[in-house]
């Protein structure tokens, strides 16, 4: 399908994940939505509007993502958009070294990433097609994919965290970090909404057990 009404007549499953995305969205309360009549022109005329994409996963499920059209974004609403970005050759370092040092491996998979952290600026949106109040204009309130400072909003977030529950950053590599319990050490390394963490096994799952009361996460 290649829109939502589209795909509104198609198999159950693009019905089926459209469901879960707008659960989710919905959950994290990505937008907060206005009464109409306050709405001003300038507010409509800035307002971004999302759209669907849909593609079927490696395991054949279907799958939907509703992506604000950044493109459109004006100037005022965004200020830092640079995230740090790991590199293949530090990426590639981490997974060597955890072979070397035979340390148990998990992939931290967030659901809805960058909903987790709070656009900060003075945004608004279409509410979109299948959601209560679709048309209307909204306050967006989550760093919603697509949008220009979502990325970077979503590292802060999640650098914050990471150091609240005792992680400490590397001085050369802003994606990468490191967890101290009683001289053992572990580490995180995040690439893009992702993770990997690698240490001794229990101090692993000691890892895991705080990262889940943050973040909706599957491990």
């Amino acid at each position: 399908p290649k829109s939502f009404n589209e795909a509104r007549g198609r198999e159950e499953q693009w019905f089926e994940a459209f469901r879960k995305e707008r659960d989710g969205m919905l959950r994290f309360n990505t937008w907060h939505r206005l009464d109409q009549t306050k709405v001003t022109p300038d507010m409509r005329q800035h307002a971004l509007r999302a759209h669907h994409i849909y593609n079927i996963k490696r395991d054949g499920s279907a799958k939907v993502r509703v992506v604000v059209n950044g493109k459109r974004q004006h100037h005022s609403t965004y200020s830092d958009t640079t995230s740090p970005v790991v590199s293949q050759f530090q990426l590639r370092t981490f997974l060597a070294h955890t072979a070397l040092r035979k340390y148990n491996m998990i992939q931290m998979d967030l659901t809805n990433a960058y909903l987790h952290a709070d656009i900060q600026d003075r945004v608004f949106i279409y509410v979109p097609q299948g959601f209560p109040g679709a048309g209307e204009i909204a306050r967006l309130d989550k760093a919603t994919y697509g949008t220009k400072q979502g990325a970077r909003r979503f590292y802060d977030h999640t650098t914050t965290v990471l150091t609240q529950i005792g992680f400490e950053p590397c001085p050369s590599e802003p994606c990468l970090f490191r967890y101290l319990q009683d001289d053992t050490a572990a580490f995180l390394i995040l690439y893009v909404d992702d993770a990997l963490i690698a240490g001794p096994k229990e101090l692993v799952k000691t890892i895991e057990n705080k990262l889940k009361q943050y973040f909706d996460s599957k491990f």
